[in-house]
Protein backbone atom coordinates (compact mmCIF):
# COMPACT_ATOMS: atom_id res chain seq x y z
CA UNK A 1 0.00 0.00 0.00
CA UNK A 2 2.73 2.48 0.94
CA UNK A 3 4.49 1.89 -2.37
CA UNK A 4 1.47 3.09 -4.35
CA UNK A 5 1.04 6.14 -2.10
CA UNK A 6 4.73 7.01 -2.51
CA UNK A 7 4.52 6.47 -6.27
CA UNK A 8 1.52 8.77 -6.56
CA UNK A 9 3.17 11.37 -4.34
CA UNK A 10 6.31 11.07 -6.47
CA UNK A 11 4.25 11.90 -9.56
CA UNK A 12 2.74 14.91 -7.82
CA UNK A 13 6.19 16.08 -6.74
CA UNK A 14 7.60 15.77 -10.27
CA UNK A 15 4.74 17.87 -11.62
CA UNK A 16 5.14 20.38 -8.77
CA UNK A 17 8.86 20.75 -9.45
CA UNK A 18 8.19 21.31 -13.13
CA UNK A 19 6.29 24.46 -12.15
CA UNK A 20 8.45 25.45 -9.15
CA UNK A 21 12.16 25.31 -9.91
CA UNK A 22 14.44 25.12 -6.87
CA UNK A 23 11.53 24.63 -4.48
CA UNK A 24 12.29 24.23 -0.81
CA UNK A 25 11.42 20.81 0.57
CA UNK A 26 9.23 22.41 3.24
CA UNK A 27 7.31 24.43 0.62
CA UNK A 28 6.76 21.34 -1.51
CA UNK A 29 5.46 19.38 1.50
CA UNK A 30 3.08 22.20 2.43
CA UNK A 31 1.83 22.59 -1.13
CA UNK A 32 1.28 18.84 -1.55
CA UNK A 33 -0.37 18.57 1.87
CA UNK A 34 1.99 15.96 3.32
CA UNK A 35 4.27 15.79 6.32
CA UNK A 36 7.94 16.55 5.80
CA UNK A 37 9.17 13.05 6.79
CA UNK A 38 6.79 11.48 4.26
CA UNK A 39 7.98 13.69 1.42
CA UNK A 40 11.61 13.18 2.46
CA UNK A 41 11.23 9.43 1.85
CA UNK A 42 9.76 10.07 -1.59
CA UNK A 43 12.57 12.51 -2.40
CA UNK A 44 15.19 9.90 -1.44
CA UNK A 45 13.65 7.50 -3.94
CA UNK A 46 13.45 10.12 -6.71
CA UNK A 47 17.06 11.19 -6.09
CA UNK A 48 18.14 7.53 -6.24
CA UNK A 49 16.35 7.22 -9.60
CA UNK A 50 18.15 10.42 -10.71
CA UNK A 51 14.88 12.24 -11.46
CA UNK A 52 15.36 14.89 -8.76
CA UNK A 53 18.39 16.70 -7.41
CA UNK A 54 18.63 18.23 -3.97
CA UNK A 55 21.03 20.79 -2.57
CA UNK A 56 21.33 23.16 0.34
CA UNK A 57 19.85 26.61 -0.13
CA UNK A 58 22.40 29.38 -0.66
CA UNK A 59 20.31 31.82 1.42
CA UNK A 60 19.53 29.41 4.27
CA UNK A 61 21.97 26.51 4.67
CA UNK A 62 19.39 24.65 6.79
CA UNK A 63 16.90 24.50 3.90
CA UNK A 64 16.96 21.85 1.19
CA UNK A 65 16.06 22.85 -2.38
CA UNK A 66 14.73 20.42 -4.96
CA UNK A 67 14.97 20.54 -8.74
CA UNK A 68 14.24 18.21 -11.60
CA UNK A 69 17.23 16.60 -13.24
CA UNK A 70 17.31 16.30 -17.03
CA UNK A 71 15.81 12.83 -16.68
CA UNK A 72 13.18 14.17 -14.30
CA UNK A 73 12.31 17.04 -16.63
CA UNK A 74 11.82 14.62 -19.52
CA UNK A 75 9.67 12.35 -17.35
CA UNK A 76 7.57 15.26 -16.06
CA UNK A 77 7.03 16.42 -19.64
CA UNK A 78 5.85 12.92 -20.64
CA UNK A 79 3.50 12.82 -17.65
CA UNK A 80 2.04 16.20 -18.60
CA UNK A 81 1.56 15.06 -22.21
CA UNK A 82 -0.11 11.83 -21.08
CA UNK A 83 -2.49 13.68 -18.76
CA UNK A 84 -3.37 16.05 -21.61
CA UNK A 85 -4.08 13.06 -23.90
CA UNK A 86 -6.31 11.40 -21.31
CA UNK A 87 -8.23 14.63 -20.71
CA UNK A 88 -8.78 15.15 -24.43
CA UNK A 89 -10.05 11.55 -24.71
CA UNK A 90 -12.49 12.14 -21.87
CA UNK A 91 -14.04 15.31 -23.31
CA UNK A 92 -15.71 13.63 -26.33
CA UNK A 93 -17.03 10.85 -24.10
CA UNK A 94 -18.49 13.35 -21.65
CA UNK A 95 -20.11 15.34 -24.46
CA UNK A 96 -21.51 12.17 -26.03
CA UNK A 97 -23.17 11.20 -22.75
CA UNK A 98 -25.06 14.50 -22.57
Amino acid sequence: MYESIYSRLGLYLLCFLRRHTDAKLTDAAASLGVRLPTLSEVVKDLVRKRWVTKRRSVEDRRAVCLSLSRLGEALARRIKDRVRDVRSDLRPRKEASL
